[in-house]
């Protein structure tokens, strides 16, 4: 394997670890998806209970303020990189919460880390490839991608893993026993978060593949000859 052809498959590696990494971190625990979640719980209990006040009780003594206040300090402490406790509004987090909390922060730090690396590794191979003007691993890495995709999802739906186990059941039954309900942590999480996260996911690397693709299309249509 000669030189170039390293770096095209190293390049390939990085631009599907890239997609698959990048798109974990900006959707774990995204405040937008929340805010649209919340939004149709309060809507639903206010068309249940025939209510339209702008103050609605989304639980048992948690106002729909309460619940964005606490889960946006919630936020800014889990991405807070080197942070491992959660102080809220009022409110304290159970151990067994912040342990597991803490857990899926481990897998959004790793994320972090994998997409600066494969970011660093792409721009660096593609100056090496450019000289030959090899830029397939753009393509090539969209495809790996969604293979790499695949594969998780095929993992999320028939892993007997705890933790995959635990996702299934957030996404598909709005279980979230893999937290204990000893605090409001559980009272601030609509119940199709998960779900809505998940779907955002795919549909996040879904487009980072299509830019990648149009951007090796948008390279190759820049050094086409020009015709006078």
């Amino acid at each position: 394997m000669d030189r170039y052809r390293k770096y095209s498959f190293g390049a390939t590696i990085c631009v599907a670890l890239f997609i698959i990494s990048f798109a974990f971190c900006v959707l774990c625990m995204n405040k937008t998806v929340y805010e649209k979640c919340l939004e149709n719980s309060v809507s639903q209990i206010e068309t249940d209970n025939g209510a339209s006040d702008t103050v609605t009780e989304i639980t048992t003594g948690l106002k729909d303020f309460e619940a964005k206040a606490n889960f946006d300090k919630l936020n800014d402490d889990f991405k807070s990189f080197f942070k491992s406790k959660y102080e809220l509004i009022g409110y304290e987090l159970d151990e067994f919460n912040v342990d597991r909390l803490n857990h899926i922060k481990n897998l959004y730090r790793l994320a972090w880390v994998i997409t600066i690396i494969t970011f660093i590794g792409m721009l660096y191979s593609f100056i090496i490839l450019s000289k030959r003007r090899m830029f397939m691993p753009f393509l090539y890495g969209g495809v790996l991608a969604a293979f790499f995709t695949s594969l998780n999802a095929f993992l999320f739906i028939r892993s007997d893993r705890e933790f995959w186990v635990a996702a299934r059941d957030m996404v598909f039954s709005e279980n979230y026993s893999y937290f204990n309900d000893n605090d409001i942590f559980l009272k601030i999480i609509p119940p199709e978060y998960a779900r809505w996260m998940a779907v955002t996911y795919l549909m996040m690397v879904a487009v980072l593949i299509l830019i990648m693709v149009l951007v090796r299309w948008f390279i190759l249509f820049l050094g086409r000859p020009h015709k006078f």
